[in-house]
């Protein structure tokens, strides 16, 4: 009967240590998850909280050279950010402007460095009033501008 005894206990003693490994390992590979979904969503808030940027025109005076309204974009963050017509979108009382009538410039043509100012040249006939320029990074950080033509 000692021995009978024994065997049980150790059996169940292991069976113990087993499932407490197991909980150990599942709560483990859990933590390890979330710590990296966690980094992953703090890389993206980092990049939104450092991309700003600002439509700079005066809203009454928007120049237009050869039916090509002009819009003056600053970068105000902290990091440079693509400044392409791939990576931009740019909305006008709601209609998107497909490549072939935006011009996207900036000191190498291809990102706008903080600080510094490019422009978008929008080929397009608008009606006298007042318009919304919309313009959408890549990052999904927009800004608007009202304007009179």
């Amino acid at each position: 009967m000692g021995f009978g005894t024994s065997a049980t206990e150790v059996v169940l003693f292991i069976g113990s240590v087993i499932v407490a490994a197991s909980v150990a390992g599942i709560l483990g590979m859990t933590a390890l998850d979330m710590s990296a979904g966690l980094r992953e969503k703090g890389e993206a808030m980092k990049d939104r909280l450092s991309t700003d940027f600002r439509i700079v025109n005066d809203p009454e005076n928007i120049p237009v050279i050869g039916g090509n309204y002009t819009f003056y974009i600053k970068n105000t963050g902290s990091t440079s950010f693509y400044f392409t017509n791939t990576t931009v979108s740019v909305l006008i009382d709601g209609q998107m402007f497909t490549a072939s009538k935006l011009v996207f410039t900036s000191s190498d043509n291809t990102s706008l460095k903080r600080a510094e100012v490019g422009s978008i040249m929008v080929n397009t006939t608008l009606t006298s009033g007042y318009h919304t320029l919309r313009v959408v990074l890549h990052n999904g950080i927009a800004r608007e501008l009202t304007f009179k033509v």
